[in-house]
């Protein structure tokens, strides 16, 4: 597109970082455009236009003026469409939505086309925003595997990554970052046990559940116990960091915060 193109589009804020001392760098991730990194010139000066119009997953309205050299674009106008209410003085909501966005922009190449990715973040952000039926970490971790599903780097849950042989869900397996699933009885042996992930067959069932259900709000209130838990986040850090180079005290820490309770 020409360089002095104004763009108009949805957007969802995925990073706010200081560019001077009035200004912002904001990273968006846009349905038409993918994800983009904008300058707001004077954003912090209280009588600007923009001031208080984005912050971490915030749903905008945002026009910019695309530039194709540098990647960088000026942003024109930018207001609020979705500010997310409900999160505000809510710690909690407020760590899962940070998280979303932070997986979605390590997830997404700058200017990459990434609809289907908008249309999940987006779903997910306002189930967040509107919702207290179903646990955060339920949808942070159903969340995960989305995302890796549309990534085309699912993990293998159906049947053993070595054998290829159907695993029932029956006692208790283990799980290979490394060879990306789950391992059969007979196909353990051969993997070095430092690099095993106990799964029992209980947890086995709510991930092959998880990951087959792409409507989270149809999936039903997960039951699991605290073991269970503990195991499916243990898996699932080790896979995103291993296969998104997302760093694991990242995960750790977001689980942790939207587990505590005061």
């Amino acid at each position: 597109m020409p360089a002095s193109t104004i763009v108009k589009t949805e957007a969802i804020t995925l990073r706010v970082a200081p560019f001077s001392n009035t200004s912002h760098m904001v990273t968006w991730l846009t349905p038409e455009h993918g994800k983009i990194a904008t300058a707001i010139k004077g954003a912090c000066r209280p009588k600007s236009p923009v001031f208080g119009q984005y912050d971490i997953g915030y749903l905008c309205e945002l026009l910019f003026y695309a530039r194709e050299r540098n990647g960088i674009h000026i942003v024109k106008e930018c207001s609020t469409l979705d500010a997310r209410d409900l999160c505000r003085g809510d710690w909690q909501r407020t760590s899962a939505m940070s998280y979303l966005c932070h997986l979605a922009s390590v997830a997404t190449p700058d200017g990459a086309h990434a609809p289907e990715l908008y249309s999940l973040l987006a779903a997910c952000l306002s189930h967040v925003a509107t919702t207290t039926t179903k646990p955060l970490p339920a949808l942070l971790l159903w969340f995960e595997l989305q995302l890796l599903a549309l990534l085309g780097l699912p993990p293998q849950l159906p049947h053993c990554t070595i054998c290829t042989q159907d695993v029932t869900t029956e006692g208790v397996t283990s799980f290979s970052t490394t060879h990306g699933g789950i391992l059969c009885k007979a196909c353990k042996p051969t993997v070095n046990r430092t690099v095993l992930l106990p799964l029992s067959g209980a947890a086995l069932a709510i991930l092959r559940r998880w990951q087959a259900t792409h409507d989270f709000p149809r999936l039903p209130t997960p039951r699991y116990t605290q073991q269970e838990q503990e195991q499916i986040q243990a898996i699932m850090t080790s896979f995103m960091s291993h296969y998104l180079d997302v760093a694991p005290e990242c995960c750790r820490i977001a689980y942790k915060m939207i587990n505590t309770t005061l």
